[in-house]
């Protein structure tokens, strides 16, 4: 038996026609229903009644209550159904999490006692990795030969800091900037890396404000939550070639590093090039750089 479409006179049975109403059809019969049986509906909806439910008491089709209630939000599960599914899915699954927590716990202090204390060969060969990961690169088309590094890990700003040390950085040559979203709490955070690198709240730069996104999906809006620490080393133009050598050897081995810097070189040679050629052809005067000389080789 097909649906039953209510109108202000009577009942229309879609199959009498031999077709079933089109969706606009429906709409326009729907705005004919009276008003009070529309608001029935939304209140019926309201207690929780599902569109079936409703279509049975009220006498219309389910596409007709679905064209009443569209903008109706669908009622929430009862609260004691939700405890309900949450004590069950605790009462089976804490044990096993526990366990697993156990488990990773002990692995991480195996793992944390494995090399013990790192000597300054460690020191730069890890240094050199984690500014890989997370410092400034020089680009052939952005010469930037300085070490710009950050993070918001305090281990690891402590471990670069630490690596920048052994390296020969002067602590007088390290300048601290914090980047912190400005619905965090700023002289909190300031208070907190000031403290943790050892050095005065004064002497940190203006700190960046990143704009708040209210619909932002980021889970680090908790107390804990500091910002984080850009860490600059100035004069360190000859400490960086050093830094992606150290990088690159460890990433790929001597030979291989050797190659791929050889390869960069002579890109970067060719971008010159290319500049000079450009600066020619406008008459613009450019001074030629120095060629690429291999270690050891006397300038002309």
């Amino acid at each position: 038996m097909g649906p039953y479409i209510l109108t202000r006179c009577n009942y229309l049975k879609s199959d009498d026609f031999g077709l079933s109403p089109s969706r606009r059809t429906v709409e326009r019969m729907v705005e004919k229903l009276p008003e009070e049986l529309r608001e029935l509906a939304i209140s019926l909806r309201k207690e929780g009644r599902t569109y079936r439910e409703i279509a049975g008491s009220l006498g219309v089709s389910i596409s007709t209550c679905s064209l009443w209630l569209r903008d109706v939000p669908a009622p929430p599960r009862p609260g004691h159904e939700q405890e309900r599914v949450a004590a069950m899915w605790q009462s089976r699954w804490a044990p096993y999490h526990e366990a697993r927590e156990r488990e990773r716990h002990e692995t991480k202090l195996a793992a944390s006692s494995e090399f013990g204390d790192l000597d300054e060969r460690d020191i730069l060969l890890a240094g050199a990795l984690v500014y890989w990961c997370e410092g400034s690169k020089d680009k052939i088309y952005r010469r930037q030969e300085r070490l710009v590094f950050i993070n918001s890990d305090p281990a690891l700003v402590r471990f670069f800091l630490r690596f920048l040390q052994v390296a020969g950085v002067p602590r007088e040559h390290l300048r601290f900037q914090l980047h912190i979203h400005e619905t965090a709490d700023i002289p909190a955070s300031t208070r907190f890396w000031a403290e943790l690198t050892g050095t005065p709240e004064d002497a940190f730069q203006k700190p960046v404000i990143k704009g708040h996104k209210p619909k932002t999906k980021r889970k680090n809006l908790v107390e804990d939550y500091h910002g984080c620490l850009c860490v600059r080393a100035v004069q360190s133009a000859d400490l960086y070639p050093r830094v992606e050598g150290w990088a690159y050897g460890a990433m790929l081995g001597a030979e291989e590093a050797a190659a791929h810097f050889a390869r960069r070189s002579e890109a970067a040679l060719d971008r010159l090039a290319d500049d000079q050629s450009s600066a020619r052809l406008t008459g613009v005067r450019v001074e030629a750089p120095n060629r690429y000389r291999e270690p050891g080789e006397q300038p002309p």
